[in-house]
């Protein structure tokens, strides 16, 4: 049983407004929801209960206090009139409390073309609209652009790969960061939103498509309020409004089939593959899907020209892009990086230990792993991380003053990804959790098989990537959890 698209994809923000207005979700409110939209109550409470966000109570009269990974190794913990919550994306003042804030210019603390002081014209789109659609994907290839979410998968195949379906396509903006330790994405909405609008409109102009969607982490509120403005303000450079959609938290969002699920009004699961997003996504159109810095590097490239972007970076990676940098470290904040660079070099970039010397670096998050300081000669490129055990991921670069902060760190991130398994596919439902209970009880025997199979067998990212921080944590620091 399938419905119009147009009922379906009304139910997550009236689930979104409902979650403001009245806190947690029941059956009977997404029933409610449900006969408005003229959709049956069951498919509307199973995607309404698929969101952790709506399960829960809004903090009425109750401090928020982040425990995510960077607070958490910090000292965080909730007290008396407050209420623990996950990563706020605020490691750059961990510990972190309070409500979702707006980003502080201050805690940019390494600017380059993409960071750097807003232009005033748009010479940038100016140059795509004057190259047309051939010539911008001749511009995008000539770059070298890679996705900056995680994948690095080069820019211009995936559009080609869409156009060449010859059919109206969707383009989807990733806004959703929800991995714990990352905010870059949340810094470029709040202080420079007009470039990642300039962005999009290269990418409209280019794409034509027929539909475009941002999708925004619900929790997000200082960046939907920055964006929702530079859209107002700037919308007339748009060939067509976007339509912004915020989530309803969830680490797996970040997964694209996920999300597009989500946009759909459906239970926010992964979707098997093939097909990929490109052949059949949003409603079944081609879709291009990428994240927020991804698009912001297009005003640069056409800004500045593609041989101008190839200069920064290596030839296999070229450009910049952005770390976000928190933990035990004297500056905390993002920095804009050619690719490539060492992480003994962005450890010292963040002003060096910002006490006690520096013991290990965790890179890519729940789905990265840990590096000890032997290591950190290393060059942060794509791929490069995997024979240490890591993964660059979305750019979370978390530094560790002792090895008991290794080990709380570990430990939070295997419980963190059972906590956010979808529970679709077998071997990330039941292995999640066994992988965090054999970690914290010392009983391995078994473990790296487990491992293995999740690796391998899991249908996502989520599961897939999970057994990293596990893995690396016992290769290098095996007696932390005899």
């Amino acid at each position: 049983m399938d419905l119009p698209s147009a009922a379906r994809s009304g139910l997550l923000p009236a689930l979104v407004e409902a979650h403001t207005r009245c806190g947690a979700i029941d059956a009977s409110e997404a029933g409610r929801i449900a006969a408005g939209l003229r959709m049956p109550a069951a498919l509307a409470w199973e995607a309404a209960s698929s969101f952790p966000d709506f399960e829960r109570e809004t903090a009425r009269g109750a401090e928020p206090v982040c425990v995510g990974p960077a607070c958490l190794a910090a000292g965080a913990i909730a007290g008396p009139g407050q209420v623990a919550v996950e990563c706020q994306h605020r490691c750059f003042e961990a510990p972190a409390a309070g409500e979702d804030a707006p980003f502080p210019e201050s805690a940019i603390r390494l600017a380059g073309p993409l960071l750097a002081p807003e232009d005033t014209d748009w010479r940038g789109l100016d140059a795509a609209r004057a190259s047309g659609r051939d010539g911008v994907l001749a511009g995008l290839e000539r770059s070298g652009l890679r996705g900056r979410g995680g994948a690095y998968f080069p820019v211009a195949s995936k559009w080609s790969a869409a156009l060449a379906r010859e059919r109206p396509l969707a383009l989807v903006v990733n806004a959703e960061e929800g991995e714990p330790g990352v905010y870059k994405d949340r810094a470029l909405l709040c202080r420079r939103p007009r470039r990642f609008v300039e962005g999009l409109a290269i990418a409209i102009e280019a794409l034509a498509p027929a539909v475009t969607v941002i999708f925004l982490n619900g929790r997000a509120q200082g960046a939907m309020e920055s964006m929702r403005s530079a859209l107002e303000s700037h919308g007339d450079i748009l060939p067509a409004a976007p339509r912004v959609v915020r989530g309803g938290g969830g680490y797996v969002l970040g997964e694209e089939t996920t999300m597009l699920n989500a946009i759909e009004g459906r239970k926010p699961v992964p979707r098997v593959r093939p097909p990929f997003p490109v052949e059949s996504g949003l409603w079944g159109m081609p879709t291009v899907v990428n994240n927020v810095e991804t698009i912001a590097s297009l005003a640069v490239i056409f800004r500045e020209g593609a041989a101008a972007f190839r200069a920064r970076g290596t030839a296999a990676a070229p450009g910049t892009r952005l770390l976000s940098v928190s933990g035990a470290v004297a500056r905390p904040g993002v920095y804009e990086v050619e690719m490539g660079v060492t992480i003994a070099r962005v450890l010292e970039m963040a002003g060096g230990p910002a006490a006690r010397p520096i013991v290990a670096a965790l890179a890519g998050g729940p789905s990265g792993g840990f590096l000890p300081e032997s290591t950190f000669g290393t060059p942060l490129l794509p791929g490069q991380l995997h024979a240490t055990g890591a993964a660059l991921g979305a750019g979370g670069l978390l530094f560790l003053d002792s090895p008991a902060a290794v080990r709380k760190t570990a430990l939070y991130l295997a419980e963190f990804n059972a906590a956010e398994s979808c529970g679709k596919c077998t071997p990330c439902r039941e292995g999640a959790p066994r992988a965090h209970e054999m970690l914290a009880s010392g009983n391995k025997a078994g473990l790296e098989d487990l491992l293995e199979v999740m690796a391998v067998a899991s249908l996502c990212g989520l599961g897939q990537m999970a057994p990293g921080p596990i893995r690396s944590a016992l290769h290098f620091w095996p007696e932390l959890f005899a």
